[in-house]
């Protein structure tokens, strides 16, 4: 009998750097919104300037007791600065891909060599973020469009613009600069004519907090699915399904948003250090 299936692709424990006191309260409060949101698999994908394999460590004792399967993953960025995100099937593929997908130092012609060579399913995620991580902010529309044609997955709902959402996106002027209004739309919902027939759909909720996972990815499937990795392989079309437990207030939404810029903050400070290291060696 099918059933509803969900997976988060896009997920940060985010405690990089974080003391043993204040690792163990987040990783509890990981557990804490999985359990709620009855999610069946996850993707650790911890930024590849983050120790993303000690992100995903952490992360799968943490929930060793819950139904929840956690997938080992990355979000590396290539040298011109872009997020793409490859998943594996274990542990060890997961700490050998580290070896030579490095932070900076891999060129984003070379994505889908990269994944054939590591063995791992890749995801272009927010091309439209309104950052400075999307490829076709970054690269273009074209060029985006024509390195999608032989990835995996294209990710078409991003839960983060829903911060932006929640706070007055449309209400508020301050807010409505055509290019940010069109980075944000399209991060949540990507339009269709950018979205190709053969690739999959992923939806995330690339949470950096656990708070705040508001939305993931549903599909019909009949069975457990335990070949999780090659079940991915199909290239599924995923849904977006909310899963907030509980409505936050105003104050809470304003929170998020404010954890969600200053956590960007931090991070491009960890990618600028780690670029000067990188040119000074």
């Amino acid at each position: 009998m099918d059933r509803n299936i969900t997976f988060d692709l896009h997920y940060h424990s985010n405690i990089f750097r974080a003391s043993p006191h204040k690792r163990r309260a987040r990783l509890q409060q990981h557990i804490k919104f999985l359990n709620q949101n009855n999610i069946d698999h996850l993707a650790s994908t911890e930024h590849a300037y983050k120790q993303p394999l000690d992100a995903f460590l952490y992360l799968q004792d943490a929930a060793k007791d819950l139904k929840t399967n956690i997938i080992p993953a990355v979000e590396a960025i290539s040298s011109e600065g872009v997020d793409i995100i490859f998943l594996y099937a274990c542990e060890d593929d997961l700490k050998n891909a580290l070896k030579i997908i490095r932070p900076f130092e891999w060129n984003l012609d070379d994505m889908n060599k990269l994944r054939d060579d590591s063995g791992a399913i890749n995801i272009i995620p927010h091309p439209f973020s309104p950052g400075k991580t999307g490829i076709a902010n970054v690269m273009g529309i074209d060029y985006f469009m024509n390195l999608q044609k032989n990835a995996d997955y294209v990710e078409i709902h991003n839960g983060l613009s829903l911060h932006f959402f929640d706070n007055g996106f449309r209400k508020y002027k301050s807010f409505k600069s055509a290019k940010l209004k069109k980075s944000v739309d399209h991060c949540f919902c990507l339009p269709k004519k950018y979205r190709l027939n053969d690739v999959g759909w992923a939806v995330s909720s690339d949470a950096h907090y656990p708070a705040h996972q508001n939305i993931i990815g549903s599909v019909k499937h009949d069975g457990k699915c335990d070949d999780w990795f090659g079940f991915l392989q199909q290239k599924q079309r995923f849904e977006r399904k909310s899963v907030a437990i509980n409505p936050h207030k105003q104050v809470d939404k304003i929170w998020h948003l404010l954890q969600s810029g200053g956590c960007s903050m931090i991070e491009a400070i960890e990618k600028k250090a780690l670029k000067l290291r990188q040119a000074i060696n």
